[in-house]
């Protein structure tokens, strides 16, 4: 899991039930056009934010995580009354992913 998206994320709660919307629409079993649709959308409520922010992207990638962190912010999310399995299951792959591929490699 990647606790500094999902910091992010919370930090942005009108983005994040955005994104979670589209997320939801998410199935391995579409087709591959299907499927990038979907992951589109995400990125093009994402990317004008981060941005906006001058967010370091790949700082957000490496950052160490915290189990306690993490519970807290399942609380948090459930309090929200927010889908936790589709934000850890689909929403967080598809933000690395994204997040990967605009982290520049200095190499």
């Amino acid at each position: 899991m990647n606790l500094q998206i999902l910091r992010w994320l919370l930090a942005h709660r009108d983005l994040l039930i955005k994104v979670l919307e589209a997320a939801k629409k998410y199935s391995r079993s579409l087709p591959l056009v299907e499927q990038w649709a979907i992951v589109d959308e995400i990125a093009r409520i994402v990317i004008p934010v981060l941005e906006k922010e001058s967010v370091d992207v790949e700082a957000m990638l490496w950052g160490q995580d915290d189990e306690v962190e993490a519970f807290s912010m399942g609380a948090e999310v459930q309090a929200m009354g927010v889908d936790w399995r589709t934000i850890i299951e689909i929403l967080l792959p598809i933000l690395i992913k994204i997040l990967q591929s605009l982290a520049t490699d200095d190499e």
